[in-house]
């Protein structure tokens, strides 16, 4: 027993003088469930305290096409910019000649029931999925998901409406 406390202490010594020379950086980039730069309405990425040129964001528009479709809050129709967005992505996609995937990942914030959440981000993915289609893009290339509010980009508790978590992530491969 004592010796465990001993081990305790003199790791906590240790950590406590490691945590106060250690620079604190308090500089971040809001990633995807994948990874990915999170991008605001307008395509600039979400960032604290870090320039938004940087190369993880700029290797996000390689394909010079926006990345996600944000909707209102309980809704999943196509607003104004998402419209924009979709018509975007899908000439993007029509000039790559079918020599791609795309895969749509619905999301939403954490206000209203789980359940409620799974279905509207399901029908988000399928809304953007239609639009892609109706603008030309091959529905057999495009596969989707829903993930409710279980993949959020922001962290939020319950109940808390957060217009970056309401949202179809646009993941295309080659």
């Amino acid at each position: 027993m004592k010796i465990t406390k001993v081990i305790i202490a003199i790791a906590l010594i240790a950590f406590t003088s490691y945590a106060a020379n250690a620079q604190v950086q308090n500089k971040s980039i809001v990633l995807d469930a994948r990874g990915n730069p999170v991008l605001t309405r307008e395509g600039v990425c979400v960032t604290f305290n870090w320039p938004r040129d940087n190369f993880i964001c700029q290797a996000a528009l390689a394909l010079d096409i926006p990345n996600i479709v944000y909707f209102d809050f309980a809704r999943s129709n196509l607003n104004t910019k998402g419209k924009e967005v979709v018509k975007q992505v899908a000439a993007g996609l029509n000039q790559m000649n079918g020599n791609y995937a795309v895969r749509l990942s619905g999301h939403a914030d954490r206000v209203d029931t789980l359940a409620f959440n799974q279905r509207l981000s399901e029908r988000r993915a399928a809304t953007v999925k239609n639009a892609l289609v109706a603008k030309g893009v091959s529905a057999g290339r495009i596969s989707t998901v829903g993930y409710g509010e279980t993949k959020n980009a922001v962290p939020t508790k319950d109940n808390v409406p957060e217009q970056l978590n309401r949202r179809v992530e646009i993941e295309v491969t080659k």
